[in-house]
């Protein structure tokens, strides 16, 4: 008549089972984290030097922009509003 349910037609998937206990997942993953860790180009000391001088003045010069059109519009509600 139809397809029963829970049959293997169903398209559901079942769990499997893996075995190596409750903490078989977090230990995987703590493999594969270091597996990747040691794939990755570490910058040196000069790289991290200029990576960090480079954000320092960005952010410098971002704060200065931000800070001057604070400025502007804080003159501009105090020209309109009082």
């Amino acid at each position: 008549m139809g397809k029963k349910r829970g049959s293997a037609g169903s398209g559901k998937k079942q769990p499997q089972s893996k075995g190596g206990g409750f903490l078989a997942g977090p230990r995987r993953f703590t493999r594969d984290v270091r597996s990747e860790l040691r794939r990755v180009s570490w910058p040196d000391r000069d790289q991290l030097r200029q990576s960090t001088a480079v954000v320092l003045i960005i952010v410098i010069v971002l704060a200065l922009y931000i800070a001057a059109v604070d400025v502007v519009f804080q003159s501009l509600v105090r020209l309109v509003f009082l």
